[in-house]
């Protein structure tokens, strides 16, 4: 019993205390050191992505500098769905002609009631053109650059003029300034193109 209060004892516990203080100072710094950088923007899970054929708002529809939509929305999926945007819901319209078939929507869902949406514009071949990809999240999802939550084809092909062994290596690399391409059939990323491709191309 004596032992137990000799200045050895005492020692240790104190040496155990300053580093679990240590440890309570400098773990959290650590954490946010590692966060990527679209640690800023609030992260969206793109449950659906689709083009829209018809886009049809109450008068008072407006997207606000907020990003809250003021009245409501019907977007038009196919001949047998449609999405109700009601109003208060976050989204964006990033798409300048509403015409038929020119836009995709992707919205995070709850069930089949929309969290947030965004209408983009529609590129040739059914392809959305989307910001980089700055982290890959496993299981088959990464974060682009917009704070976008994706999954990726089961090969996603990478296009600059220097090779890369897979994506991982094409972001660690290229990510910066790259292109995400988006299949809307398939609802997933397929594609990569470094900046150097992009400037080069028509």
């Amino acid at each position: 019993m004596r032992q137990f209060f000799t200045w050895r004892i005492w020692a240790a516990f104190g040496a155990l205390a300053g580093l679990a203080l240590l440890l309570l100072v400098v773990l959290p710094d650590s954490a946010a050191s590692n966060e990527p950088a679209s640690s800023g923007i609030e992260p969206r899970q793109i449950d659906f992505i689709a083009l829209v054929f018809q886009v049809t708002t109450s008068d008072d529809f407006l997207i606000n500098d907020d990003v809250v939509t003021s009245g409501s929305a019907d977007l038009v999926i196919d001949g047998q769905r449609t999405m109700h945007i009601f109003e208060g819901t976050l989204g964006s319209n990033d798409c300048p002609n509403s015409g038929v078939a020119q836009c995709a929507v992707l919205a995070d869902l709850l069930g089949e009631a929309v969290v947030w949406f965004a209408l983009v514009p529609l590129q040739d071949g059914l392809k959305v053109a989307a910001p980089a990809i700055v982290d890959l999240l496993g299981n088959s999802i990464v974060q682009l650059s917009n704070g976008w939550l994706l999954r990726t084809a089961e090969q996603v092909d990478r296009k600059c003029a220097q090779e890369t062994g897979s994506l991982s290596e094409f972001v660690s690399k290229f990510g910066p300034g790259s292109v995400t391409t988006i299949d809307v059939s398939m609802q997933r990323i397929t594609s990569v193109t470094c900046s150097s491709n992009v400037t080069s191309s028509d």
